[in-house]
């Protein structure tokens, strides 16, 4: 440094002079601060523990309510309707009150007080027809006389035998016909038709009829001879209605 230069004094810091009110409140906001400075450690973070409550849930069951039937009013008609059971035929449970066909003659073919039996089915549906000496009566349809169809079988012939209906397809119209009952009363009947049919084409609601005018139906094979079925191919079917008396 060259002579003559002077240095400058050094800078002298004056003391604030703040009034007393506002020292003791200082005072006090730097105590605060110590206190938590104290109570916080620098560096460690506050512990924090977060509660999270489970949502209460609250379920209601509605009651179940039974559904309302209404119960509609009877008819004097459904009041009336009882089971009526099975269709099918049962022999064991057929019970006959009425007078039962029990021999027939047709003089112009010779039958002579043939036996009547009373018969069902077989097991595959077919009416069941009895030995070459006898005649079968169909239980199920009505006896000869009553309204509907009495159906009366017989074979041409049996094992070899020749049946009681042997010569039916030479039955002239006109022809008599004699029924003789289990109660020793007869029955007198008139040829007014008589028919060949093919086994399957045999009209069953005519010969099985149930109701309507009564006629006596006599039924019979006919027709040619099926060797390797051992049947003959038809029938043959006459038919006869009452004699007035």
């Amino acid at each position: 440094m060259g002579a003559g230069h002077s240095v400058p004094p050094p800078f002298e810091c004056e003391t604030m002079k703040l009034p007393a009110a506002i020292l003791l409140l200082l005072v006090a906001l730097v105590g605060a601060a110590c206190s938590s400075a104290s109570a916080d450690p620098v560096g460690e973070a506050p512990a924090t523990t977060t509660t999270v409550a489970a949502p209460v849930t609250t379920t209601t069951t509605a009651p179940v309510e039974e559904p309302t039937t209404t119960t509609p009013p009877r008819s004097p008609l459904a009041d009336a309707v009882v089971p009526l059971g099975s269709a099918q035929y049962n022999p064991d449970d057929h019970v006959d009150d009425r007078p039962i066909p029990a021999s027939i003659s047709i003089e112009g073919i010779g039958v002579a007080g043939a036996p009547v039996i009373d018969v069902g089915v077989e097991e595959n549906g077919d009416m069941e027809i009895p030995d070459a000496d006898s005649v079968g009566w169909y239980r199920f349809n009505p006896t000869p006389g009553e309204p509907g169809s009495a159906v009366l079988a017989a074979h041409i012939s049996y094992n070899g035998d020749p049946g009681v209906f042997r010569y039916l397809d030479d039955v002239e119209i006109g022809e008599r016909v004699v029924v003789t009952f289990d109660d020793g009363t007869t029955s007198e009947f008139e040829i007014i038709e008589l028919a060949q049919y093919d086994k399957d084409e045999l009209p069953d609601d005519r010969v099985f009829a149930k109701d309507g005018d009564p006629v006596l139906t006599l039924i019979t094979c006919g027709g040619d001879f099926n060797r390797s079925l051992r049947s003959y191919e038809d029938n043959v079917v006459a038919y006869a209605v009452p004699v007035a008396g």
